[in-house]
């Protein structure tokens, strides 16, 4: 809204001034015109009143005198003077309230008021130039603030809202869809992003389904692996020792080759442990400034929508508004998973998130309502593929908290789990240590 302000701040003042300059042009105009006039005024009737001194009729002179007259002041002569005696009983009466005349007395020499003389403005062009210039001017005005508020309001403002829909939807996997809008300029974008967003979000669930599928898949061959290497190193010692002392030094060389192998395979698996685990958690951090504020309402635009269809309560609080240099969409990241195993485990009868400032960062918490996990499973809630007692009959793949974490840490900062037996609920807090 403030731009539109500005907008109409700067044409407003721009019309003023058009408005102010092109009036007191016309009154400069005007007043030269005026002045004009009655010095023109002043000059016919000094010779009115002298030709009236002589026993001259002042209407015999102004009809025998208006051909010099006007050849003498051209534009400047007033309108057919009309002379009005003052002691004839036939003359008509005569009354004017007409800003644009001047009336003038005729005396003869003793001084003796014989008439007056009316004058009127040859023209007022320039007086009603002036009005129909203010009213245009007003007018034009009124255009231009008109339309600019209707291309605000419908085109610039609808068009600021949706410009950050595309940003949204590729660092959010779960926004949320555009309302729907028979709009006839961007009803078919509306649908159009819609659709964008339903396509990507289901491409994105498939990828992420079949990229699980694929490192547990290793994850499980890798452990399998492990088995047969450590038969080989148990063998391998029991040559070491002289258990086969039978073979005499060969069994040694044998016991070292078999070592040194399984020494290698053993590595082997544990690379493959660790790169399957890396690859579901790949991420790298975008720090930049925001406000705390900033990601609760994120948070709270993209769940709400989400929590009433599903009729769970839902709340976001912030307590303060301190500037934040960190990854705000990774956070959002985290706490997408957090409300998302929330909703999962949960019993819907509440989800909270909370932000507030700690003495060296900030913490983010979720809490839940639902099944409680044991306490002795806490400590594994963050590995790789791990899953509790409460989700065997829950779909995941046991990798969403062990990349939450993985992302906090490159944050600096830690995420933690506990039970709260005396509300019945769940708690998952990230500790970002830095602000």
């Amino acid at each position: 809204m403030k731009p539109l302000l500005r907008f109409l701040g700067i044409v407003t003042a721009l019309f003023a001034v058009l408005l102010i300059g092109f009036s007191l042009m016309l009154s400069r105009t005007i007043r030269n015109r005026d002045r004009a006039f009655r010095v023109s005024v002043n000059r016919i009737n000094s010779e009115l009143n002298a030709a009236a001194a002589e026993g001259r009729d002042p209407q015999a002179v102004i009809a025998e005198r208006m051909p010099d007259w006007s050849a003498q002041y051209g534009a400047d002569l007033p309108q057919q003077p009309q002379y009005l005696p003052a002691q004839s009983s036939s003359a008509p009466f005569f009354a004017d309230s007409d800003a644009d005349s001047v009336i003038c007395s005729v005396q003869d020499a003793d001084g003796l008021l014989l008439g007056f003389t009316v004058y009127r403005v040859p023209d007022n062009t320039a007086k009603k130039v002036r009005q129909l210039a203010n009213v245009l001017l007003i007018a034009c005005w009124g255009a231009v603030c008109a339309a600019a508020l209707y291309l605000y309001l419908r085109i610039l403002a609808p068009f600021r809202r949706l410009s950050e829909y595309p940003v949204r939807i590729a660092k959010l996997r779960t926004a949320e869809k555009l309302p729907e809008t028979k709009d006839r300029y961007f009803g078919n974008y509306v649908w159009g992003m819609n659709m964008l967003n339903d396509v990507m979000q289901t491409d994105s669930r498939r990828i992420a389904q079949m990229e699980s599928q694929r490192q547990t898949m290793l994850a499980s061959i890798a452990h399998g692996v492990k088995t047969p290497v450590t038969n080989i190193r148990l063998y391998a010692e029991a040559l070491g020792t002289g258990l086969y002392s039978d073979h005499g030094p060969e069994s040694k060389e044998i016991a070292a080759k078999i070592t040194d192998n399984a020494d290698r395979i053993e590595a082997l698996t544990a690379e493959m442990i660790e790169a399957a685990a890396a690859a579901v958690s790949a991420y790298q951090p975008e720090i930049e400034p925001f406000y705390l504020r900033e990601l609760a309402d994120l948070t709270r635009q993209e769940f709400s929508g989400q929590m009433q269809l599903s009729r769970v309560p839902f709340t976001v609080t912030c307590s303060g508004n301190p500037l934040i240099r960190s990854d705000k969409y990774g956070l959002f990241r985290i706490i997408s998973q957090l409300i998302g195993n929330a909703r999962k485990y949960g019993d819907g009868t509440g989800i909270s998130a909370a932000m507030m400032r700690q003495d060296d960062g900030f913490c983010i918490s979720v809490r839940n309502r639902g099944a409680l996990l044991p306490e002795n499973e806490l400590p594994f809630v963050f590995g790789s593929f791990w899953r509790g007692s409460n989700a065997k009959e829950t779909e995941g793949s046991g990798i969403g908290l062990y990349v939450s974490q993985k992302i906090a840490a490159a944050l600096g900062g830690r995420i933690f789990a506990r039970r709260l037996p005396e509300s019945g609920e769940m708690e998952f807090s990230v500790f970002i240590d830095t602000l």
